[in-house]
């Protein structure tokens, strides 16, 4: 396919672009930021979604775990993936099964469990596994899931008093959670007003 780069960036850019056009330009050995961007791309057809979760470019196979199209067998697959910013996508993904949301939620990199409590699909029983996580990072994304219930809220409460220094942000976004405890309010209020209002 002879065309600029700009002419290509336009088509995979484009939502109706031809699948005949999209299969032409995922071969496309000349840019990886077109191959990404047919990654992207809704209309992609799971064939050309299978190869390019298998190339050799990082940002290609995390447009594929990104792509709200991509099938949950590939989208398993992709859980695995070496790459902790694929895995990181997969974990985001609305589509992602739940057998690879629970490992992703065990996963080495913070970075990757911190993107579990944001899918909307996470069940409660892995929202209050991943409260009691080791990193703040990914309790505050548990303390901001509008799921979260009460009894979840409160246990990353006590977990925070139980620090030496509680996160802030975490008090703040307890303290604001629709489904917080009014007793944890309370609490909140007298051990942490400093938090919640000043910081």
């Amino acid at each position: 396919m002879d065309m600029t780069f700009n002419k290509k960036y336009d088509l995979v850019m484009n939502p109706n672009t031809p699948v005949t056009v999209l299969r032409k330009l995922a071969k496309d050995s000349s840019s990886s930021h077109v191959k990404n961007h047919v990654a992207y791309n809704r209309n992609t057809p799971d064939d050309v979604l299978r190869d390019l979760s298998k190339d050799a470019e990082v940002d290609v196979r995390e447009a594929v775990a990104y792509n709200s199209n991509t099938r949950e067998d590939l989208l398993r697959d992709l859980a695995k993936d070496k790459s902790a910013g694929v895995r990181r996508a997969v974990a985001w993904n609305s589509k992602t099964p739940l057998d690879s949301l629970r490992h992703l939620a065990k996963d080495d990199e913070v970075n990757v469990r911190t993107q579990v409590p944001k899918n909307p699909n996470t069940p409660e029983d892995l929202l209050r596994d991943l409260a009691k996580d080791e990193d703040r990072n990914v309790r505050f994304q548990v303390a901001g899931n509008l799921k979260s219930s009460g009894k979840i809220l409160g246990m990353i409460l006590d977990l925070e008093k139980s620090l030496n220094k509680p996160n802030a942000s975490i008090i703040r976004a307890l303290y604001q959670h629709k489904n917080l405890p009014y007793v944890a309010k309370i609490v909140i209020e007298t051990l942490y007003s400093n938090r919640v209002y000043n910081e």
